[in-house]
């Protein structure tokens, strides 16, 4: 039996148009999770997976069956499934959690695999950032605008008010940037912390960048990339941790970088 291994990804973004259909998009991170269903320790899926959802009490986004399904036989079959809130799904309650038995993360936790702790997060919001994103920020987060906003819109103006306007944030700047190194907010924030709390890995997704940059003296902060055009992930194990790209279904996947501990 192979050995197990713990599995991350992030920004699949599913509904967003793109070159390619969603549901072809769909279709490719279902393949990618029946092939690593059989290794797989847990699953930590680190935010942006929806282009855009929004939660109401008695309403969901229509649509992802499929892949929501696939998670479900994760889940039913004792495989733990975490997904975190990212910038563009922050509007997740408790559906999922009671539908397919996830468990949802609202905030960056420290985990500890393998005998080593990690840090995790979608990535938003850290390091420095403008005053109109912050105050965008909390917004968001405030669960008085949230229930202010169930209350006097309607679902269909909802997620088509918010569908449009995710899209227009994506194709607004730029699918992904070149990585900066430790000029990086993202590096800075983990550079500090880890000498702050001597947490030495750092997973996270938010940038679009498919990267492990080292840490001195012995760290990594892992950029997981995204499925629009990258179709990246991690994989974990006793060790190391390895960046990997799906290509296909039944296809051994091109390694992108590795670190050992």
């Amino acid at each position: 039996m192979s050995e197990k291994k713990i599995y991350f990804a992030s920004d699949f973004h599913l509904g967003l148009c793109t070159e390619v259909a969603p549901e072809l998009r769909e279709r490719t991170i279902i393949q990618w999770l029946h092939d690593i269903y059989p290794t797989t320790q847990e699953l930590y899926l680190l935010g942006d997976i929806f282009d855009f959802w929004w939660e109401y009490k008695r309403v969901v986004p229509k649509g992802y069956v499929r892949f929501l399904a696939t998670l479900a036989h994760f889940t039913d079959t004792g495989v733990p499934v975490h997904i975190f809130t990212g910038n563009h799904d922050v509007w997740m309650f408790d559906y999922l959690e009671k539908e397919i038995g996830v468990q949802i993360h609202r905030e960056a936790m420290v985990a500890h695999f393998f005998q080593h702790p990690f840090f995790l997060c979608h990535g938003d919001g850290l390091g420095k950032s403008s005053a109109l994103f912050r105050i965008m920020r909390a917004a968001f987060h405030s669960s008085f605008l949230q229930m202010l906003f169930a209350k006097l819109v309607h679902p269909n103006a909802a997620l088509r008010f918010g569908n449009a306007w995710s899209h227009h944030n994506r194709y607004a700047k730029d699918l992904q940037h070149n990585f900066r190194g430790n000029n990086e907010p993202v590096a800075q924030f983990a550079i500090q912390n880890y000498r702050d709390t001597q947490i030495p890995f750092y997973i996270m997704g938010h940038l679009h960048i498919a990267t492990i940059h080292p840490l001195a003296p012995q760290g990594a902060l892992v950029i997981l990339g995204d499925w629009i055009t990258q179709n990246t992930y991690v994989a974990l194990d006793e060790k190391q941790i390895v960046l990997l790209q799906f290509k296909g279904s039944g296809q051994p996947p091109r390694e992108l970088a590795r670190f050992l501990f």
